[in-house]
């Protein structure tokens, strides 16, 4: 391995993590190829700096990786759902559909997230990513970046506070299965 991948390889020892993640979006049969494809877009795209920080993989940055490759996947093709006429087929159908159903609904969710944050000033939007997507407390964020812890937590209770206004509702109707009004 030339030094320019090692950093792959290290991605590579939570394979089996990014597969659950996979799993997680209601796509078993192709968790595979879909996390082989993450590995062919890091290599290419990614910078090490931005996925490896202190030895320890971004499970954001690879989380939000392999979601871009699934949505860009199944928004590309038209999805052709067979229809079994034998009852059990038909009933395991329908539980994968109310599975899918309440992935989607997540997707949706996180999805409106991401675009409300993109909407922030540029301040609020790294500190709350990089809280998000990162396994650094506020004091270690204030550690690395020289800003204040308090003013760290301050900005991170009002983002978290303006986030359960406006998506409180439905993410309360995702809880409660009713994926339609989300």
């Amino acid at each position: 391995m030339d030094k320019s991948t090692e950093w792959l390889g290290i991605v590579f020892k939570r394979h089996n993590e990014w597969i659950k993640i996979v799993n997680s979006f209601g796509e078993f049969n192709y968790a595979e190829d879909f996390v082989q494809e993450m590995y062919l877009v890091l290599y290419k795209y990614a910078d090490e700096d931005k996925i490896i920080k202190n030895g320890n993989v971004s499970r954001g940055y690879i989380y939000f990786t392999i979601r871009s490759i699934y949505f860009q996947y199944y928004n590309s093709k038209k999805r052709i759902d067979k229809v079994y006429i034998d009852d059990d087929e038909f009933t395991e159908q329908i539980q994968d559909h109310s599975q899918m159903d309440e992935q989607v609904a997540y997707n949706g969710i996180c999805q409106l997230i991401d675009e409300h944050i993109d909407n922030w000033r540029w301040y609020e939007k790294k500190l709350f990513t990089l809280y998000r997507d990162t396994d650094l407390s506020i004091r270690g964020i204030a550690a690395e970046t020289g800003i204040s812890w308090v003013s760290i937590y301050h900005t991170l209770k009002t983002a978290k506070q303006e986030l359960k206004e406006k998506f409180g509702e439905d993410y309360q109707d995702y809880l409660n299965n009713d994926y339609e009004l989300i």
